[in-house]
């Protein structure tokens, strides 16, 4: 544990050599728009995510993916009074290129605020990028993929002390189903002693479990049990209303519990940091990771030393320094576009990732209007 602790220390030291590549990634959460509104009133939103992402790899772990396609989300909102409201409608995502639909689910959440000073949530979770954890712990990519977890969420809010807590139920399962139940918990704490409008200093953990099992299930895949689980330091400073730097560091673990080892590791490490300038409507980001027999259940594959490309000869020791750029600007009414190039180079082999990205973001909602329920 000392040792842990003193790696900690000399990363955070070495920080500004050591850095990370991570987007601010608001453009893409939901709540921002869900305000709450009078008792007994409803509004309708509608919300189109549409996306173009090509990952291009050729190190040895990740495959690469690409997605071209859309989200579509109309869903309606109630308000029972100022702590309570509910929402909802119907997800639909296509991909084109696939005759059929790719996924029709219900969007269903039920929102309680300020319950001792803390924000509950049922059903479709504020989750993905929302939880802002970093990418080797959540693939950035679940935001097309697996956009809205479901389960239970509770979000401290607040200047010193802020966090997020929440289980996924990702897989059920019912009697004598193929498959094992699965699901996702974690965990995101920042404690920020300095939090004002120049400078942000933050000390934060994190964390994740993925759990796969059942006991009524005909799958005969052993139980697993993986975590990941990570501790870090960020801060960020304000020169003014157009330009901002962040600047943050983390140590990341890998643990595996199951009989049967996952990945054939027990435990791994990583090291990752960020150094992020904001300047008007563009984002300037560079990147640093290295790990050892790392692994993310949840993660970006990318930062893996086993993956879908390598399986299953293992890359122990992997390092990757990268260089990323990213545009946001409004181009109509409640209508924002986002594009994003990436550039990972991958030390030993001397291989480079490209990562393309394009998004166009729709969100309208109707005017409230005074309902009386029966």
């Amino acid at each position: 544990m000392i040792s842990r602790y003193f790696s900690f220390l000399i990363f955070l030291l070495l920080m500004v050599t050591n850095v990370y590549s991570q987007y601010e990634n608001s453009f893409f959460d939901n709540n921002k728009y869900e305000k709450v509104i009078d008792s007994s009133h409803v509004q309708f939103h509608f919300d189109n995510l549409s996306y173009f992402r090509n990952a291009e790899y050729l190190s040895r772990v990740d495959k690469g993916s690409s997605y071209i396609g859309f989200n579509l989300l109309p869903y309606m909102q109630y308000s029972f009074n100022d702590k309570a409201q509910i929402y909802g409608g119907v997800l639909v995502r296509y991909d084109f290129g696939n005759p059929e639909i790719k996924t029709v689910e219900p969007y269903f959440k039920f929102t309680y605020r300020d319950v001792l000073k803390h924000n509950v949530t049922f059903g479709n979770l504020d989750g993905t990028l929302q939880h802002k954890m970093i990418e080797p712990m959540y693939d950035y990519e679940k935001v097309i993929t697996d956009r809205f977890e479901q389960g239970v969420q509770i979000v401290k809010p607040g200047d010193r002390l802020t966090y997020d807590i929440w289980i996924d139920w990702h897989d059920m399962i019912y009697y004598d189903d193929p498959k094992n139940e699965m699901f996702v918990a974690g965990y995101n704490v920042f404690l920020n002693p300095i939090n004002n409008d120049k400078h942000k200093l933050s000390f934060n953990a994190q964390g994740m479990t993925v759990h796969s099992a059942g006991e009524i299930d005909k799958n005969s895949s052993p139980n697993s049990v993986e975590y990941n689980f990570a501790n870090g330091l960020e801060y960020s400073v304000n020169f003014n209303k157009n330009t901002s730097l962040f600047m943050g560091g983390h140590v990341i673990y890998y643990e595996d519990k199951s009989d049967v080892k996952v990945n054939g590791f027990y435990d791994g490490v990583g090291h990752f940091g960020v150094i992020r300038l904001n300047h008007k409507d563009y984002q300037f980001v560079a990147n640093y990771f290295d790990g050892y027999q790392f692994q993310a259940p949840w993660g970006e594959q990318l930062y893996h030393s086993l993956g879908n490309k390598n399986w299953p000869i293992a890359h122990d020791y992997r390092k990757m320094i990268g260089l990323r750029v990213g545009y946001e600007v409004e181009i109509g009414r409640h209508l924002v576009f986002l594009n994003r190039l990436g550039f990972n180079y991958n030390v030993n082999p001397n291989k480079i990732d490209v990562t393309m990205e394009n998004y166009l973001r729709w969100h309208f909602v109707t005017p409230k209007k005074k309902v009386k329920l029966l």
